[in-house]
């Protein structure tokens, strides 16, 4: 095989991998807002980590434990937080010891998505749980959902583009910290934030610990504060970018509307993490938060700019927060693996 028909194939096999992250996302989506599965963005946001996170085409067995991964981890979660209802303080210890072991396993090599999965679940259950109990037992039903929307759109998307991505090639990376280290350095960054939820029982702890959750798996410690800043900037851009797609769905407001909008940008998106390198997690996050932003935006309509303002800042100081406290370990790496 000459190099011109390698050359040939990545272009075609990403060509192929955008057209399923695009078409994916976006039936996911508008799917969820048609059918009122709320809150709409969990459905696509597990579309676009399955897509993401997957280097081939998924067999039915991987797609089956998805599906039992998300189940299990969020009636541990609704469960451990309705027994320890009561005992906030032992609550938010065994909270902090489940994201210890996840990042832990993550940090370990092993497969990332289970343990993902598991940590969305104990990042945002719990603290619905505590805040708003009489509706909490309804989340654990939409990420079993949105799991499952997930998992069928993966499968139909690879029916009419079947190539597997193109293979990434993967950046020289110094040598990591101890997966305790790395562990322990990522649940600090969360549990502050699922303390204040708790804490102060504000209503909209969902959305921000899961970006934040998202923000730390996907952050590379290789890369320090370079990376860092350029995630801060990806999250409030696509929190911007979601609320200037709610603006443009006013103007022609339907269910055709929102899927042209969403496939436009969404081909950007795919074709930037199809591509690889150090900016597809970056892409991903915007894509993430643009997501949620724009999901929040149609159901609670208009809204005044204060609301929307407030909402951005609460993206971004959870952002901030999340990268910046990663990035203070990446000099003391750097300095470690000089010696």
């Amino acid at each position: 095989m000459t190099a011109t028909e390698i050359d040939d194939g990545q272009a075609e096999a990403r060509r192929q991998a955008t057209l399923r992250f695009a078409t994916g996302v976006t039936i996911a989506f508008v799917a969820c807002e048609a059918l009122q599965w709320l809150p709409s963005f969990l459905g696509p946001l597990l579309t676009v980590a399955l897509l993401a996170n997957l280097p081939v085409r998924p067999p039915l067995k991987m797609m089956l434990v998805v599906v039992v991964s998300m189940t299990l981890a969020a009636l541990y979660a609704f469960v451990l937080a309705s027994f320890l209802r009561g005992t906030p303080a032992v609550l938010f210890g065994a909270i902090a010891l489940t994201m210890l072991l996840a990042f832990h396993a993550i940090a370990s090599g092993r497969p990332s998505l289970p343990f993902m999965l598991l940590l969305i679940c104990v990042a945002t259950i719990p603290v619905i749980v505590m805040i708003a109990p009489a509706q909490a037992g309804a989340l654990p039903k939409a990420m079993v959902r949105g799991a499952v929307v997930a998992v069928l759109m993966i499968v139909a998307v690879y029916v009419p583009w079947p190539r597997p991505p193109a293979a990434a090639s993967a950046p020289a990376r110094p040598p990591a910290d101890s997966p305790l280290k790395l562990a322990l350095l990522s649940s600090a960054v969360v549990m502050p934030l699922v303390l204040v939820y708790l804490l102060f029982g504000l209503s909209d702890a969902m959305p921000v610990l899961i970006t934040t959750v998202l923000l730390v798996i996907n952050f590379d410690l290789s890369r320090g504060r370079a990376q860092a800043m350029v995630m801060i900037l990806g999250n409030l851009l696509g929190g911007v970018l979601g609320i200037a797609l709610h603006t443009l769905l006013l103007v022609a407001p339907s269910l055709w509307t929102l899927a042209a909008l969403l496939f436009v940008v969404l081909l950007g998106f795919g074709q930037r993490i199809a591509a690889g390198g150090p900016m597809a997690p970056v892409a991903v996050i915007t894509c993430n938060s643009m997501l949620i932003v724009l999901s929040l935006a149609i159901l609670s309509g208009p809204g005044s700019l204060s609301v929307w303002l407030t909402r951005l800042f609460q993206f971004a100081l959870a952002g901030a927060f999340a990268v910046g406290v990663m990035s203070l370990i990446a000099p003391r790496t750097s300095t470690q693996v000089c010696r």
